[in-house]
This record gives C-alpha cells, structure tokens and sequence, in this order.
C-alpha cells in the first residue's frame, strides 16, 4: 500500500487507497464513533489497515492482530464516543465500488 501525503483524516476530496491486490478504496466516512469502530473490528470479512506514523503509511493486519487492537484502542480513541483530543487513535470506513467495506485505523503517537 503507498502512503498518505498526510493522515486520511485530514485530507480533502476523494481519498483513495490502493491495496496490494490492485482494489480501490475511497473514504467513505471519517473520524467513526467508537461503537461502529468495535462492530468492524469484530466483524472478520471486514479488513483493517494500521495506519502507522499519524496515519500515513497503511498496512493491512492480521487476524491474529484484531483482539489487540480494539484493546488498543478502545481505551484511546479520539473520535465520537472515545476520550476525544488525549486519544492516540482515530477510525474512518473506506469502501470500494463493490461495496464492499475497510476499517482504516490512524496511529498518532
């Protein structure tokens, strides 16, 4: 995945990512509330990228990864229904033509 010139969360106009398997993602929503967050991580059809250093370098994660990250951040979510500006993470939803849906998560540490 190529990065961001900036975090998702603070670019304008379509933002588009291009996984490795050639499929666009365009934003579809930002900053999520914490309880869609936790739908999505839970939910194993849907991917969830890590987005490292402030959100701009994406990379996708593994199952096995999922349980630790909502432990992550659950406790220092940023966005609606989290511990707002102290948190260190942020969730927006990406989706594809298809439909089909992606959890991006923005590490700001």
């Amino acid at each position: 995945m190529l990065r961001f010139p900036s975090n998702p969360d603070s670019l304008k106009g379509p933002v588009t990512l291009l996984d490795e398997e050639g499929i666009s993602w365009v934003l579809h929503r930002k900053r999520l509330d914490l309880r869609a967050v936790r739908r999505l991580v839970g939910d194993a059809e849907i991917p969830v990228v890590w987005g490292d250093m402030g959100g701009i370098s994406p990379r996708p994660t593994t199952a096995a990864e999922r349980p630790g990250l909502w432990r992550l951040v659950k406790d220092a979510y940023r966005g609606p229904g989290g511990t707002g500006a102290t948190g260190r993470y942020l969730a927006h939803e990406f989706r594809t033509e298809a439909g089909r849906r992606m959890l991006y998560v923005e590490d700001h540490c």
